[in-house]
């Protein structure tokens, strides 16, 4: 099957996918604060703190090329690990990671985790999203990527604590590729994303039961109807979920406006 139709067919799964999957959250009511998306964490109750993760990625010389801005950071335990882009001599890129154990004054040797980018955009890209469970020993990643059969998200993930990653899986088909957060609790995994296809940005969400080996539920939009969604933020922590994004209405002149979902994963 050419590339393309095989890339049809992967999304008509998933608008079946989304068809089935209105009750995979018991959804709480929504709540709207002023924040900066950009420079917050989310967690799974829905609260907002300062992102000290992205502050400390600032200090960390990586070994080898990486986009600037590009670089994400998760703990687990006392162990560091960590995910970018480096640029080629062609403008693709190549999605590496590393890990440290001690606080980041060294790093292991840079692992792939995708190869397949075929986008000539050197830097002038989203930055993937990174999160770590300790219980488990798995290092999810989340990213926006033009791959062999067409730009969308996919994701990727670590059996060994970033040692090694397996072959990637899409999330979603689409031609503008937007930001991605990505949450892991044990067997659950949440990955947030800007939905590549709608023509009004919105956040949607897909869901894995199965530690990311594949998502099962995509739900589509999470987010309200009252202006542009980007931006988005997800947490899942003992099968309570969080998904925030900024909203941007037309009436609204006010930078940084944030709404917040939280529900209960059935």
């Amino acid at each position: 099957m050419p590339p393309r139709f095989r890339s049809l067919a992967c999304s008509a799964v998933i608008l079946l996918s989304l068809a089935c999957s209105p009750g995979a959250v018991a959804w709480d009511a929504q709540r709207v604060v002023r924040a900066s998306p950009d420079r917050v964490m989310l967690a799974a109750d829905g609260t907002l703190r300062p992102d000290s993760m992205a502050r400390l990625a600032t200090g960390f010389a990586m070994p080898g090329p990486t986009c600037p801005g590009s670089l994400v950071v998760a703990r687990a335990g006392a162990r560091l690990v960590s995910a970018w882009w480096s640029v080629r001599a062609d403008s693709s890129a190549t999605l590496l990671s590393a890990r440290s154990d001690d606080g980041g004054a060294h790093w292991s040797n840079p692992v792939p985790v995708d190869t397949t980018d075929q986008a000539v955009t050197g830097c002038r890209r989203t930055p993937p999203s990174i999160a770590a469970d300790s219980s488990s020993g798995y290092v999810h990643v989340a990213y926006a990527l033009k791959g062999k059969e067409g730009p969308g998200l996919f994701f990727a993930h670590s059996m060994d604590m970033g040692a090694s990653f397996h072959s990637p899986v899409p999330i979603f088909y689409g031609e503008r590729l937007g930001d991605v957060s990505v949450s892991a609790d044990g067997d659950e995994v949440a990955v947030a994303f800007d939905d590549p296809n709608s023509t009004i940005p919105r956040v949607g969400l897909a869901l894995s039961r199965t530690m990311g080996h594949i998502f099962e539920e995509r739900l589509l939009p999470v987010s309200d109807d009252n202006g542009a969604a980007t931006h988005p933020l997800v947490a899942v922590r003992h099968r309570r979920i969080a998904v925030a994004w900024e909203r941007r209405a037309a009436s609204d002149s006010m930078p940084g406006l944030v709404a917040i979902r939280t529900g209960t994963l059935r």
